[in-house]
């Protein structure tokens, strides 16, 4: 999971992904779905910091003055407006002086686009959420990269296939603000969560979920019909599911 969408602790050991990979799923992968309307979005409105400790301000529009404006968080922790790069300033601050009430629309999205960025890059979350699956069982880096089963998909998030999505199984399990409360953590909010699914007809899914969204892909092809019949089987509940109650 990319530190932009904050994990800081699990991390894959020194090794397991190489350098020249790293950075090209960094830069090809990670960053168009970071930069979307709906990864933006997400991390304005947990509040998570970029590498570079900078939360991606958002566009709106303030129709009074018909200014497009910037929504974003100064140094001080604070929430700031104001005219975005290239906008007439003046407009915006004339209609602050006259104090008159206003309407402001913000492009927002409550869930990513199932497209062939978000498929790409939850692809590459799965196949890493394996890895670190497996990084302290003997000879399972090799496995993980020998194996067959998963060329399809490797392929797929490495070299990349523009013109097909890989199927990803998206919904909102629990709001972004939500918190949940247990013994051992006290009042908490889950930033991310994952776990494989091992269906009985043999197929394995990563589960991911994100500030709350819930994302389903199929390790070994691009389908789902395990993971429909699993969620009939199970009351359409996550396979997540075990959090405390909020």
């Amino acid at each position: 999971m990319p530190e932009s969408l904050g994990n800081l602790e699990y991390v894959l050991p020194a090794g397991w992904v190489c350098d020249a990979c790293n950075n090209y799923l960094s830069r090809e992968v990670e960053k168009p779905f970071l930069d979307s309307i709906y990864g933006k979005w997400s991390r304005f409105l947990v509040q998570v910091p970029s590498k570079r400790g900078r939360i991606p301000p958002v566009i709106g529009f303030h129709v009074q003055s018909l200014t497009t404006v910037t929504l974003f968080y100064g140094k001080d922790g604070q929430l700031y407006v104001g005219a975005a790069a290239g906008e007439d300033e003046s407009r915006w601050v004339a209609s602050l002086v006259r104090r008159t009430p206003g309407t402001l629309y913000v492009l927002s999205s409550d869930l990513p686009d199932a497209d062939y960025v978000t498929a790409r890059f939850i692809g590459k979350v799965a196949l890493e959420v394996l890895a670190h699956k497996c990084r302290e069982v003997p000879s399972w880096n090799d496995e993980v990269v020998d194996k067959p089963e998963l060329e399809e998909l490797r392929r797929y998030v490495r070299i990349g296939t523009p013109k097909t999505v890989w199927p990803v199984h998206i919904r909102r399990i629990y709001p972004e603000d939500c918190r949940f409360v247990d013994a051992r953590y006290g009042r908490h909010q889950v930033l991310h969560e994952w776990t494989i699914l091992a269906t009985a007809a043999g197929e394995f899914y990563v589960v991911v979920a994100i500030f709350g969204v819930e994302y389903t892909i199929n390790l070994g092809g691009p389908e789902l019909d395990g993971f429909y019949d699993w969620l009939k089987e199970n009351g359409d509940r996550s396979p997540l599911d075990g959090l405390p109650e909020a």
